[in-house]
């Protein structure tokens, strides 16, 4: 059985019936509210804020373990860094400029 937090529960048939009612609960607690059929968890419905929140929660987390892992590999040695003339060539170094020619309109 998965993990149920300590969060407000409804049935299925009570979302069929009212599900405004659902997403009330749910603004109201500032949680998902668990939804149950038959005594099993099918699902948890979340207000739009919430749902967004934790979206912006996961990249924030997502951007936080790669900037980890980058730095380990820097602390550990094992990632070798170029200049950027190297990786660029004679462009990283010159200034950028509008060809005449081109059509901007």
């Amino acid at each position: 059985m998965p993990k149920k937090l300590n969060v407000p529960l409804t049935s299925i048939s009570e979302v069929k019936r009212s599900p405004m009612d659902i997403f009330l609960k749910a603004s109201k607690e500032g949680s998902g509210v668990y939804v149950f059929n038959r005594e099993k968890i099918v699902g948890v419905m979340l207000t739009q804020k919430h749902y967004e929140s934790l979206l912006d929660e996961i990249e924030e987390l997502a951007d936080q373990l790669t900037k980890f892992k980058a730095e380990k590999r820097l602390l550990n040695g094992t990632v070798s860094t170029f200049p950027d003339s190297a990786v660029r060539g004679s462009i990283a170094t010159s200034l950028p400029s509008i060809d005449k020619e081109d059509d901007w309109e």
